[in-house]
């Protein structure tokens, strides 16, 4: 099935089994309120992280049934993390969120070299579906968050892992565009040399 819209998503996934997502210090409405719509529309099985006092709050602000999810108190945002990424490798879960925790304390739990989620070696990436309207498909994107300055193994990684999405979209045989940012910012960097390379 092509998936050429974020709504033919839903479709895809209809009749599989349901993942377990575990959210990082789940206090906040948006985070809540997406899960429970993942939920609803039986996609997944929703495990909160985070002060069961505050979620508790959210969900009757919002008309939430809490006893949807599974909850798990843990009130400091820092340790929220670290126990949503050990559940994670303690098989409790299969797909990790982050939530309110701020982006370095989330990145310090899956980074941890003892007990983080990256594997020795690995590169820790990001990738993104992007609908372009009047576009006829979907556009896959990285790297727009992790890695400001990829060196030449780490584009090449970054590569694979959107030929792998894009190929579980639906798209047969992808095409890679790789785009610089203006030159003068890091002049240090010759980012067409690197272009080169990466169509090698």
């Amino acid at each position: 099935m092509g998936i050429n819209r974020l709504e033919d998503l839903f479709e895809a996934v209809k009749g599989r089994p349901r993942r377990k997502l575990i959210a990082a210090y789940a206090n906040d409405e948006h985070t809540i309120v997406a899960i429970s719509k993942a939920i609803d529309l039986g996609l997944i099985e929703g495990i909160l992280v985070g002060d069961e006092e505050v979620i508790g709050g959210v969900c009757r602000h919002e008309n939430i049934d809490p006893a949807k999810f599974t909850i798990v108190h843990q009130p400091n945002e820092q340790l929220a993390a670290t126990e949503s990424v050990t559940m994670i490798n303690n098989g409790e879960g299969d797909i990790i969120m982050k939530g309110l925790v701020s982006t370095d304390k989330f990145m310090r739990a899956i980074l941890n070299k003892e007990n983080g989620l990256l594997p020795p070696g690995a590169v820790l990436s990001h990738v993104t579906a992007m609908e372009i309207p009047n576009h006829h498909k979907l556009l896959i994107a990285s790297d727009v968050a992790i890695i400001p300055e990829p060196d030449l193994k780490q584009k090449v990684q970054m590569i694979n892992y959107m030929v792998q999405t894009a190929v579980a979209l639906g798209i047969e045989n992808p095409k890679v565009q790789l785009l610089r940012r203006l030159s003068w910012y890091y002049p240090a960097c010759n980012p067409a040399r690197k272009q080169r390379f990466c169509r090698k």
